[in-house]
C-alpha cells in the first residue's frame, strides 16, 4: 500500500514537472522546486527521467541572481519528443495537420474531396501519414492521432453527423490497429474552443464559448477550464435551436449558417455552384441581393450570440468562421449588433484569423494531452503565427 502511494506521489509530480515545461519558454530546476515547492533533490530525480526519455532541451546558462548566485542551466520541453497528427473531414475537403509536442505546426494541407467516400477519404488520411512518417525527425515519432468531426461524438463514436456515413467503419479502431498509438475524435466546435483554452494567447479564460459557423452552426464550451459536452455530446448544438421564419419554426442554421447564405444566394442569382469567396465578392460589389442575404445573417447570428452568453455565461466568445473571414463585416455587424444589449461589458467577442486551423491545433492538443495520460492538466501550447484573434 505504501508502494502504491509513493508511486503514485511520484507520477503525479512527474506530471507536474512537465506541465512545467510546457507552460514556460525557460526555466530551470530550482525555479520548478521553488514554483511546486518541491524538494530539490526529488525536481532532480524526476529531470534526470525526463531527460532520458527526450523531454527536456537544455538552453545553456541563465542569468545569475542579484546576490552572484550560480547560473542556473536552463531548460524547456523538447518539441522534438514527437509529433502528434489531427484531420478535419469537411463537406469538400480534408485537412490535415502535424504539431510537434509544444503544439507548434509542422505542417498544414488542405485537400479538395470529389466526393465524401470514407474509404477514399481513409487511403488520403492514411497516405497523409505515411507521408510524415517518412520524413520525421523526432525521437519518437508518431505519438498520437486527433479526428475533429462535424457532428455529435460521444465514447469516441460519431453519433450523429450530416457529413460523414461511416458504413460501420470505427475510426479509432482502425488507426489504432494500423499506427499503434491512441486516436481521439471530437466536435469540431468542441476543438475550436479547446484552441482557446490551451493555446498561449495573451487572455487565458476560464470560461468562453467558441461559435463554429461553417454548413452548420455549433458552439464549444469551456466552463472552469473544463470543455462541456452535455449528455450525450449535445452541448453547443445552437445549430438546432428554432427561430421563427415567416409564420413557421425553423432551425437556425438554417437561416444564418454559411450553408444557408450559399445556398440562398446561389437560388436568387441563379448560379451553377457557389463558394465563399463568389458570396465575398458579391457583397463587396453591392449586389442588392447577396447585401440583404448578409444583412440577415447579421441579424440572426447577433440572437444567437446574445443567447449564447446569456445561457453559458462566458467570459469570452470566439468567432470560428471562413465566411466571417472573408466578410469581416459579418463579424463587425454581429459585434455592434450584440453592443447594442444589455450585456456586462466586459464579456470579450473575437474573431479567429485562420479559422481553418483552430479546430486542427484544438485537435493536436486533446491528442497531446491523451499521449501524456495528462487531460486534467493545464497545457500552455505554442501559438501558431499563422492564427491570430481579431477584436
Amino acid at each position: 500500500m505504501v508502494g502504491n502511494k509513493r508511486a503514485g506521489l511520484r507520477l503525479t509530480n512527474r506530471r507536474r514537472v512537465l506541465q512545467e515545461l510546457f507552460n514556460h519558454k525557460a526555466t530551470s530546476r530550482a525555479e520548478i522546486a521553488s514554483r511546486l515547492n518541491l524538494n530539490k533533490s526529488t525536481v532532480s530525480s524526476l529531470y534526470n527521467e525526463l531527460q532520458a526519455e527526450g523531454f527536456i532541451e537544455e538552453l545553456g546558462s541563465g542569468e545569475s541572481t542579484k546576490s552572484g548566485g550560480r547560473r542556473p542551466n536552463l531548460i524547456r520541453l523538447n518539441r522534438e519528443y514527437g509529433f502528434v497528427a489531427s484531420f478535419e473531414i469537411g463537406t469538400s475537403h480534408l485537412r490535415a495537420m502535424f504539431n510537434y509536442l509544444n503544439g507548434e505546426i509542422i505542417s498544414f494541407r488542405e485537400i479538395d474531396l470529389p466526393k465524401r467516400d470514407i474509404l477514399a477519404i481513409m487511403q488520403l488520411i492514411s497516405a497523409e501519414l505515411d507521408r510524415m512518417l517518412s520524413h520525421n525527425t523526432t525521437l519518437h515519432g508518431l505519438l498520437a492521432i486527433g479526428f475533429s468531426i462535424h457532428g455529435v461524438i460521444v465514447d469516441n463514436r460519431i453519433t450523429d453527423s450530416p457529413f460523414i456515413e461511416l458504413g460501420g467503419i470505427d475510426l479509432e479502431q482502425y488507426y489504432q490497429d494500423k499506427y499503434a498509438v491512441p486516436v481521439v475524435l471530437a466536435n469540431e466546435a468542441n476543438m475550436a474552443a479547446v484552441f482557446e483554452r490551451d493555446f498561449g494567447a495573451s487572455d487565458r479564460y476560464d470560461n468562453l464559448v467558441t461559435i463554429s459557423i461553417h454548413r452548420g452552426i455549433g458552439a464549444g464550451i469551456i466552463a472552469n477550464q473544463r470543455l462541456y459536452a452535455g449528455n450525450e455530446g449535445f452541448a453547443g448544438e445552437i445549430g438546432r435551436s428554432l427561430v421563427v421564419e415567416g409564420d413557421h419554426l425553423v432551425k437556425v442554421e438554417d437561416v444564418c449558417s454559411e450553408g444557408a447564405v450559399l445556398s440562398k444566394v446561389q437560388r436568387v442569382k441563379q448560379l451553377p455552384n457557389i463558394s465563399i469567396a463568389k458570396v465575398a465578392e458579391l457583397y463587396h460589389q453591392g449586389d442588392r441581393e447577396t447585401v440583404a442575404i448578409v444583412d440577415e445573417m447579421v441579424n440572426q447570428l447577433g440572437k444567437v450570440t446574445y443567447n449564447a452568453m446569456i445561457n453559458y455565461g462566458p467570459r469570452a466568445v470566439y468567432f470560428n468562421a471562413p465566411i466571417m473571414e472573408a466578410i469581416p463585416e459579418i463579424y463587425h455587424g454581429v459585434k455592434q449588433w450584440v453592443a447594442k444589449m444589455a450585456l456586462p461589458s466586459q464579456i470579450s467577442l473575437a474573431m479567429i484569423h485562420g479559422s481553418k486551423m483552430a479546430s486542427l491545433l484544438g485537435a493536436g492538443s486533446v491528442a497531446i494531452h491523451v499521449v501524456l495520460g495528462m487531460m486534467d492538466y493545464s497545457l500552455i501550447l505554442k501559438w501558431p503565427k499563422e492564427v491570430k484573434n481579431v477584436e
